[in-house]
């Protein structure tokens, strides 16, 4: 099969070959030696190897067209190769420097043609590589091209980020004082134009200044100063988001700013509140241009937020707010995660709540869940999440106990064959095996439940105490008495404590005294 598949890409990417498509062709062959890597190494390497050959060809074409920037990418493509696969740092290093050598080709382009962020982007590339090589004082340089520029043309974003990479630089080269130099020659240059604009109400430019700032002093451990210009930030932010006209036309605007503010607070742990605050408002302007995706993430946030502030009823609230948004999107997986969310902060804090809507949900989303997981054949997941439903499923007024016994046949079947797929750990293995014949003696098949545990080829004290734990639960149903857990003996009720799924199927036996 695997061979089969090799062929097939060398087949296609001649195919794309033939059309001189070799960065494409290189691209597939990349792809596909990732998906046989670990079923067949040597396969994958050969496919590697090849998908090499069809990027050089793709450069001797960029070539004649002087596309620098993209031989350049392809070189940093395959270094990175080299580095990842092949763990050869000197072809690794190669590559690099021929990468280096495109991108001061285009600079002086983009000198020519008067490109200055361009410019400024392509000298942050240089000294990146340079970093990566380790040729530090190379990049050092390059880097203070960047500031240079930068300062004159007032590029904040790329400033923040040389000034951070010189002065891990300078620390590498043990060059301590230089390290600290550059970073208060940094905070001394913001500071200058942050009153500037801040006199401007230029709030735009304020939180792009304060952002930069707030991380310098983090460099320097000056905590209070870090403190200062995040509420700076935030209140640009907020200030950008009250002057936007309230229509739809800026409703993203407005929730990517009130998004804003609420990061910034959240590094500041005194304003939680604050935090959370923006959080909500950013929700609700995501929810408005029915971005149910940001609205759902912002609302996530709030719940957490508050939950810190330990305000259940605001933690629940937005929980549910969250899980509402994901869920329109079909977003399963988050919006099951915060209903979940929501009844752990209502149980936490003695809450009222709407039960039947939680419990709904979460059963409509484990069970989905549960099946997306029996198509990848997940079948210790899917009945695990399976098990977890029926938990709040009992709970509705509207349970009945003919679904019940349905979804406990379908835990045995699948916790059965994920325990005969053996694609699992040791320890799932067993506990598969377990949970299997347990569900089976709840479905009144104790015979199975027998031949279940007979299966176990495992050895060991542990697999010994789990077949006990079967043999003395089918013992008691068998004599028509109660599951008492109080009455197992203490290795056994050690078992038990250390499973939850096990202590639930214990309490689905009627009568049974399992604690829960």
């Amino acid at each position: 099969m695997i061979l089969s598949l090799t062929e097939e890409s060398r087949a296609y990417a001649n195919e794309l070959a033939e059309s001189r498509e070799y960065e494409e062709a290189g691209e597939f062959l990349y792809s596909a030696a990732e998906l046989i890597e670990e079923l067949n190494s040597s396969q994958a390497y050969k496919l590697y190897k090849l998908s090499i050959s069809f990027w050089e060809k793709q450069i001797t074409s960029y070539k004649l067209q002087a596309k620098f920037h993209e031989i350049a990418e392809i070189y940093k493509r395959l270094a990175d190769m080299y580095s990842e696969k092949f763990k050869n740092t000197k072809q690794e290093k190669k590559y690099i420097l021929n990468a280096i050598s495109y991108l001061r080709q285009e600079g002086k382009v983009l000198r020519e043609f008067n490109e200055i962020r361009k410019l400024i982007q392509n000298y942050q590339n240089i000294a990146e590589l340079y970093s990566r090589i380790s040729y530090t004082k190379k990049a050092i340089r390059y880097f203070n091209l960047v500031i240079a520029i930068s300062k004159e043309y007032l590029f904040f974003d790329l400033l923040s980020y040389s000034y951070q990479q010189i002065a891990q630089s300078y620390q590498e080269l043990e060059e301590f004082n230089k390290s600290t130099n550059i970073i208060f020659d940094g905070i001394e240059f913001f500071n200058e134009i942050f009153d500037k604009y801040d006199t401007k109400n230029d709030n735009l430019a304020v939180s792009q200044i304060c952002q930069v700032l707030k991380k310098l002093y983090k460099l320097i451990d000056d905590e209070d100063q870090f403190i200062n210009y995040s509420k700076r930030e935030a209140g640009s932010y907020i200030n950008l988001a009250e002057i936007l006209t309230k229509n739809e036309d800026n409703y993203q605007k407005i929730a990517q700013y009130y998004r804003g503010a609420a990061l910034c607070y959240r590094d500041i742990n005194s304003n939680l509140i604050e935090s959370a605050s923006c959080f909500i408002l950013a929700g609700n302007y995501f929810e408005r241009i029915e971005d149910f995706n940001e609205a759902g993430t912002n609302f996530y946030n709030a719940a957490v937020t508050f939950r810190e502030l330990e305000n259940t009823e605001l933690s629940y609230k937005h929980f549910v707010k969250a899980g509402d948004s994901y869920w329109k999107i079909g977003n399963v997986n988050d919006s099951t995660e915060s209903y979940l969310n929501a009844y752990d902060i209502a149980v936490e804090g003695n809450l009222e709540y709407n039960r039947f809507g939680i419990f709904n949900q979460i059963v409509r989303g484990l069970n989905i869940i549960a099946k997306e997981g029996l198509k990848n054949k997940e079948f210790f997941t899917a009945a695990t999440l399976i098990l977890e439903s029926i938990k709040f499923y009992q709970q509705l007024d509207t349970a009945k106990d003919f679904l019940v016994n349905e979804m406990v046949k379908n835990v045995y079947k699948y916790y059965y064959r994920a325990a005969n797929l053996k694609t699992i750990g040791y320890s799932h293995i067993v506990q598969s095996y377990t949970l299997a014949a347990i569900s089976s003696v709840l479905n009144g098949r104790i015979e199975k439940a027998q031949k279940i545990i007979s299966e176990i080829e495992l050895k060991g004290n542990t697999v010994k105490r789990y077949i006990e734990l079967v043999e003395l639960i089918i013992k008691y149903v068998s004599e028509g008495k109660q599951v008492d857990f109080s009455t197992f003996p203490y290795h056994l009720q050690r078992i038990v404590n250390g499973s939850e799924e096990i202590t639930y199927l214990l309490h689905l036996f009627k009568g049974s005294k399992a604690k829960i």
